[in-house]
Parts: C-alpha cells; structure tokens; sequence
C-alpha cells in the first residue's frame, strides 16, 4: 500500500480557483499547501460518484466500486454547510470522513502496486461479508491508519500482562457493528485479533496497550542480608527480643492488609509474596545475620543499634545460691514443681483475658522461664533467670530454707519369753507267760519310747529303748516272768529377757533406719550322676531388728512419730542346708507423743499353752495305775514384747541441748565401760569436769553455721563465722 504522504507526488495540478459564467465558486480550490472545499448547499450540489472523482484526481488513488454501489453514489450529494480548508497530505482522510458519514466503506485490494481502494455501501444486501477484505497492518503500523475511519483494517496484539479471556468479554461492549467490527481473544498466545475501520482499530490498540502495561508485575525486590557484629549485648539473646517484635509487627501489618480492599479483575494487580525478616545468631563472633527487604532493613539496623549499648551494671543472668538447712535436690525439685504449675496457671489465666492476646507474650516469653538446677557435692542451687523473675524465686528460697529442729529418739525393746515343757510316759514292751505245756507272747503299750524287732535266727522279739533327754529306765527280766516296763520322763523350762535400747537422732520431718542383725550363712546340696552330694554356699539367712522412724513436730511440743518396727529371730541352730525356724514380728503405726515423755506404742504378748495325750483305751483312765499306760506331753510358750519411744526435740541451732544430751550418755557409758574407753571417743572427757566438758571437745562443738544466700564459689570450704563476715562486708 501507497501511503499518503507517498502519494502527494501523484496530485494532480491543482485546480485554479476560477468562477464560472455564473459567478459560483468551484468546489475545490488550491491555496498552496492546502486545499479549500465548498460544496454546494442545494440539494442538486455534488454527488458523492463525483466526490470520488475528485480525490481520485487529487491523490491519485484508483477507486472502483459495483454497480449497485455506483446508483447509491450517484444518488447521494455530498453536504457541508461553509467552506473547509485542509492540508493536502490530509485530504484522503477528509474523504473518509465524508464517505463513512454518508455509510460507504473504502477497502484496499491487492498488493502495492497493484492495489486498488474498492468503495462499497454498509447498507447493501452483502455488507456482512465487507470484513472478510478488512487490510492487515502490523501492530507497529497500526497508528498511521488512525485518521481513516472508512478504511477496513486487521491487526493482532500480544498482550503478556491480560487475562485475554476476561478482558475479551468486557471490549466486546465497545463492537457497535459486528459486520465491520470483530474482536477474538487467543488464549493460548495471550493475544487478541482487532477487526475494524483504522480509527477504530488505532484506538483499541492505544487502550488495550496502556491497560496491559498497567497490568505488568513490578519488578521482584530480593531481600538483603547484612551481618551486624554485636559490641555490648548477647547476640543469642537479643535475637529473641527481635524475634518477638518482628512477630508482632507481622500479625499487625496482615490484619491491617486483610481489612484493606483488594483490586479484581484483569486490571488488578499480580499478588506479591510477603517476605519475612530472618534473624540468626553467629556465636562465634557474637553476631546477628539479618535477612529483610530493603524497606525493612534500616528500622531493624537502627533497632539492634539502640539495643546493643553497654550498661553500668549488667544483668546476670546465673546465680549460685547456698543452702543452710534445706536439701539441695529437694529444693530444686519443689521449685520446679511449683514454678511449672505456677506458669500453667498463669497461662490458663492470660487465654481468657481475649482473643487478641498476641503469643509470646506474658508467661510465655523466654525473660519468664527459670533454670533451676541442684549441686549436691556443695548443697547449693544454679540458679538461670532474669533479674526480676531471680528475685521471686530468692524469696522463695529463703521461706524454704528455714532451720528445722532436731529430734533425737530414744527406744527401748524389751522381750521376755519363757517355755516349760514337760514329758511322761511308762510303756510295757511285752510279756512271755507260760500257756499249758508251752509259752504265749502278746505285746502291752507302744507310746514310742522303744523300737520293735525281731531275732533273725529264733524270730523272737527285741525291745530297744529310745534313749531321749531326761530319764529313761526299765524292767527287762525277771524268774520265771519277763515284763519288760520302760519309762521317760522330761522336765525343761526356759526364760529369755532381751532388752534393746537404739537410739537415733533425725532431722524434722526425716527419715531415719537402725538395724541389727545377725546373718548366718547357708548351704546348697546338689546331687551328682554318681549318687554323690557337694555343698555350695547359698547366701545369709538374717535376723534381727531393723527399725525405720520419722519424726514431724507438731505445735504444742507434740510429735507425729510413723514408725516401722520389725524384730525376728532364729529358733535354733544352722545344721545343714535347712535353716532353722525363724519368728517375726512386725510394728507399723503413726502416734503423737509428747516431747520428753516415755511411752509404750506396742506390745506382744504370746502365752501358747499345748497338752498332748496318747493312752490305751479305758486303760489310761484308770487312777493311779493308767499312768502304766500313757505318755503325756504338756508344752506352754510365753513371749512378752514391748515397744517403748521417748523422744526429745533440739531446739537450740548451736547444739547446747545436744551437748548436754551427748555429755550425760558419755557419763553413762564410763560408769558401764569405763572412763578409759569412752575417751577414745572425747580424748577430753573427764566425768569430774562437767563444765569443761560441755564447753571443750564432742560436748560443745565449735561451730557457727553460716548464713544462707548467694556466695562466690571461691568461698566455699571456709568456716561459717569467716563466711558471714565475708556476706556482711559485701552487702556493706
């Protein structure tokens, strides 16, 4: 195709502006650059055939059109009320302008040079297929077509940044002609295809290409990382605090972007990722290496600035605490116990407070928890904890580090058993008694003080005594008779007294053990494939007293004593694999005693009293002589048991009760063993000096027990005065 300002060389000479006989003006006139137009107002002015003449002599465009075109060319004036002036590179679009105004259509057919514009009317019968010969323009070319509107043309837009389906949908309102206007979207391409006059088309193109270039994604923006080396604070801890605050800047900017209303549609704006701030720790170098967008990243920077900065006094975080009284894992233990449940409950308390309460905070956050862990070798606890949560948990300490009393318990277990046993018993073995012309036998009484046999060679009976403890005689033989008449008798009687007097001394609510026991060692017999039998050890059989007590003071000078008492003995002596016999007796009670006071808490007494009888029917009965026909045994057992308790509470913390205590016994065991022996205790001790005695040696210890709280660990070893001297100076 020929371009208009191609074609200006092609015009013809232009028209001299000369009038006619009657004095009317042309219709078109030449003033250099440009053309003016008059045209005449009747209605018998110019028509549209001739029109096309015109500009066909003034562009030099071939035009052609059908004969039905023709008639409704010829039929139609052109109309323009005054005259016009027009450049002359614009007068074919002035002739567009004319021609679609007055419904006719210009299309150009066939290639440059050959091309001809074929002029056709929008209100014939085959206007529907006037399309179909719409001239295709590249996109780029698109805007030199923008001031013909009578000129059919086609294009196709890429449009990268459109939902082309979408977007075809909503254009489709601005086809007002179907016949001459098209749009199709392409999908697959993300492309559209224009269809329609070069005003038109040139439009659409400038609209769909300014809304597509709104639509294009920013460019992503990659967060930046920075490594901020930390001069005064802890790196691990101010992390956290970052952590916590980033978070909550988080849940804030997400509802603030969830109530805000977001665009739809094709001219909508492409969802962008929201990119969170990341901070790790380099412990190392005590740094913090910091992941945040741009925007983000000199409010972080100028944050860890005003954190890191050095204090006049540092907060410690780790404290060595000293125990006087308590135990160091018990404490540790009930404080954990406690702070544990006290964080649930707090927790519990914060959730219902709302909806909004943000995490990590309140009991939560890490400036809450508590460390605490026990030392055992020192009786001291490790303490982890912020300044304030550390004060709390001191006070605690120090209402559970309280000095608890001592109790000392004396006991006293006293056992009597006694056992009478009584055995008497007369047996007739037999009789030989001459019957007629020879001898009879027949056997009297058996109550198991002889053994029957008989003689191998005359198979006459044998008698043999049983020889047991106490007395056993007879009547063997006799002239003429033989009776033989074996009697025992056994009398034994047994008294025992054991007395027992532990004695222990235990903390207030403690627990204390004492035992006394007597093992004796076993055998295991194992037989062999030959018949033959070998003894092993076989471990300890134990007897005795074990005692377990625990002492609680209650008010009033009162003590709640549980007691466990257990005391056995063996019933004879070891002898082979089988031990002997063994009785057991066991005591368990809780009692209230008072201080001071001697009181029985349990008692046994056995009394067992066992007659046995063997006689001859209605012989055994009969008075005097039924002794010759029965053996009795009478067996009576007596055991008395009793459980006495005396306990006595020490009050004072520098032992003077103790002392007193220790120094009375010390007197009581010289008068047993001897002065002597009890010095290899008290190398001092000396019964004739009792004041001396309570102040020097074991009856008055030199001590001075230090105070609880935190210590440097360089003191410990030192005694207790030296280290409250330490304590006072420092808190000075």
């Amino acid at each position: 195709m020929i371009s208009f300002l191609a074609a200006l060389p092609l015009l013809l000479a232009p028209i001299a502006p000369v009038q006619n006989q009657d004095g009317v003006v042309p219709p078109i006139q030449d003033l250099g650059e440009a053309w003016k137009i008059s045209f005449d107002e009747s209605e018998e002015g110019m028509s549209l055939e001739q029109f096309v003449k015109i500009c066909q002599e003034n562009t030099g465009i071939n035009f052609t059109y059908s004969k039905d075109t023709g008639t409704s060319l010829k039929g139609a004036n052109v109309r323009m009320f005054g005259p016009k002036v027009i450049p002359k590179d614009q007068f074919y679009s002035f002739f567009q302008i004319i021609m679609i105004i007055n419904r006719f259509v210009c299309t150009r057919i066939g290639p440059e040079n050959l091309s001809v514009v074929v002029v056709a009317s929008l209100e014939s019968a085959n206007r529907a297929s006037i399309k179909q010969d719409a001239l295709y323009i590249a996109p780029e070319e698109i805007e030199a077509y923008a001031n013909q509107p009578a000129t059919l043309v086609q294009t196709v837009l890429h449009l990268p940044n459109m939902d082309v389906r979408t977007m075809g949908n909503s254009m489709r309102q601005l086809v007002v002609d179907p016949n001459t206007m098209q749009l199709i979207p392409i999908p697959e391409s993300n492309s559209v295809i224009l269809t329609g006059f070069g005003s038109n088309v040139s439009s659409l193109t400038r609209m769909l290409m300014l809304i597509d270039e709104v639509s294009k994604p920013a460019p992503p923006v990659l967060p930046e990382f920075e490594m901020i080396n930390l001069e005064f604070a802890s790196a691990e801890e101010l992390a956290d605090t970052l952590k916590e605050l980033l978070e909550a800047s988080r849940r804030a900017a997400t509802g603030s972007n969830r109530a805000a209303a977001q665009a739809q549609g094709p001219t909508g704006a492409l969802q962008q990722g929201t990119v969170e701030s990341k901070i790790m720790v380099q412990p190392s170098t005590n740094s913090l290496i910091v992941m945040a967008m741009p925007e983000d990243m000199p409010g972080i920077m100028e944050l860890i600035a005003r954190l890191d900065v050095d204090h006049v006094e540092r907060e410690r975080n780790f404290h060595y605490v000293m125990l006087e009284n308590a135990d160091a894992e018990d404490t540790a233990q009930v404080l954990e116990d406690f702070l544990s449940d006290s964080n649930r409950l707090q927790s519990s308390a914060a959730g219902g407070q709302g909806q909004n309460r943000t995490a990590g905070s309140g009991t939560g956050s890490s400036s809450n928890e508590v460390a605490v862990v026990p030392d055992p070798a020192t009786n001291a606890l490790l303490i982890a904890a912020s300044r304030s949560r550390y004060e709390e948990v001191r006070e605690i300490i120090r209402h559970l580090d309280q000095p608890q009393d001592q109790v000392l318990i004396e006991t006293a277990l006293i056992e009597l058993s006694g056992r009478d046993f009584l055995d008497i018993g007369v047996e007739l073995g037999g009789a030989n008694l001459p019957v007629g012309n020879g001898n009879g036998d027949f056997g009297v009484s058996s109550f198991g003080l002889s053994t029957l046999s008989f003689d191998p060679q005359t198979n006459e009976p044998n008698f043999v005594p049983n020889v047991n403890n106490g007395i056993t005689a007879g009547i063997l033989a006799g002239d003429g008779f033989s009776l033989p008449l074996l009697i025992s008798a056994l009398q034994e009687r047994r008294n025992t007294n054991v007395l027992n007097i532990p004695s222990v001394l235990v903390h207030n609510n403690g627990n204390a053990t004492v035992e006394t026991l007597d093992e004796q060692p076993t055998t295991d017999v194992q037989q062999n494939g030959q018949g033959q039998s070998t003894e092993t050890f076989g471990g300890y059989e134990s007897a005795g007293i074990t005692m377990q007590i625990s002492p609680t003071i209650s008010s009033g000078a009162y003590l709640r004593l549980g007691i466990s008492l257990e005391v056995s003995n063996f019933q004879g002596s070891f002898s082979g694999p089988i031990p002997p016999p063994k009785t057991k007796r066991t005591l368990q009670t809780v009692v209230n005693v008072p201080d001071g006071d001697t009181m029985v808490i349990g008692g046994i007494i056995v009394d067992n009293k066992t007659i046995e009888k063997q006689q001859i029917p209605f012989l055994g009965d009969i008075p005097f002589i039924g002794v010759l026909f029965r053996r009795e045994n009478e067996v009576e057992d007596r055991t008395t048991l009793y459980f006495f308790v005396t306990p006595h509470i020490m009050k004072d913390r520098e032992f003077a009760d103790l002392a007193r205590y220790s120094y009375e016994k010390k007197k009581e065991a010289a008068e047993t063993i001897g002065a002597s022996r009890v010095r290899i205790i008290d190398p001092r001790f000396d019964a004739t000096k009792e004041v001396e005695n309570l102040l020097n040696g074991f009856g008055m210890p030199a001590y001075q027990a230090a105070d609880s709280g935190e210590v440097d660990p360089s003191t410990l070893g030192i005694d207790g005065k030296k280290a409250n001297e330490m304590q006072k100076g420092a808190k000075n």
